[in-house]
């Protein structure tokens, strides 16, 4: 094949699909398939955009949900990675720790909604609350089958050479452990993004996810869409930035990359 071919077809693969789902969109939208007020056609979307953007709320609502993602998700990784790690070091914390926490991990996080506002109200607490605790367990599950998962080989050669305990979580467990975490931290940033909407229905004025529900609540589907389009922009960014930190952490790992 011919090498510039080669390297035009290459860089245009990532876009296929999106284009043809765009096709599709405005095939749908033009021949009026869908109500133009369930859903608006692509240009209105971008024009609902541009201007969301230019009158300064777009910025307003961005600023808002990234603070309330970036808290909860920072506070909740944080805490799960520790007591994962903690809890499959040590079987006197596990057996302390590990069944009420796994007893309540399966409770969808929206369940918990009524309680977080009990104790943290209806302001900025509960929405925070709700995405820290989402990213709690998801880390926490993956901290802890990440030690767990660590050859027995390597930590009775660690006892060998008579590495305490800091030692070996350090220098053995923690890098036999980092590949699960970065793939809860991965996990749980998109659920994040997820529960965002929902944490955003309690008592807000404000938020891409406020956007997209009072959008959909008075009818304006174009600033609807603009609002999953400006969260997909996001989300798609904050994971590739996990995704290179993942690969720069583990660059000593020799893994398959796909054939």
């Amino acid at each position: 094949m011919n090498p510039p071919m080669s390297v035009f077809l290459r860089w245009s693969r990532p876009w296929l699909l999106p284009v043809a789902l765009l096709a599709c969109w405005e095939m749908v939208t033009t021949f009026a398939w869908v109500p133009s007020s369930l859903l608006a056609p692509p240009d209105q979307v971008l024009r609902s955009l541009f201007s969301l953007a230019s009158n300064g709320q777009l910025l307003v609502h961005v600023s808002a949900s990234l603070y309330r993602l970036l808290v909860g998700f920072f506070l909740g990784s944080l805490l799960g990675a520790a007591l994962g790690i903690f809890t499959g070091v040590s079987k006197r914390a596990e057996a302390f720790l590990a069944p009420t926490l796994q007893a309540f991990a399966p409770v969808p996080p929206i369940a918990w909604i009524p309680l977080l506002i009990v104790f943290f109200g209806i302001g900025e607490g509960s929405k925070i609350a709700l995405i820290a605790l989402a990213s709690f367990v998801v880390v926490y599950l993956h901290a802890f089958q990440g030690v767990r998962a660590a050859d027995q080989k390597l930590v009775e050669l660690a006892h060998a050479y008579k590495k305490g305990r800091p030692a070996l979580v350090w220098e053995v467990l923690l890098p036999c452990a980092l590949p699960g975490i970065l793939t809860g931290l991965r996990v749980s940033l998109g659920l994040s993004w997820i529960l965002l909407i929902a944490a955003e229905l309690i008592a807000s004025s404000r938020g891409l996810g406020w956007l997209i529900w009072d959008s959909r609540n008075f009818s304006r589907p174009d600033d609807m869409l603009a609002g999953m389009l400006a969260i997909a922009v996001l989300g798609g960014l904050s994971d590739r930035l996990l995704a290179l930190l993942e690969k720069r952490l583990l660059s000593w790992r020799d893994s398959f990359a796909g054939a």
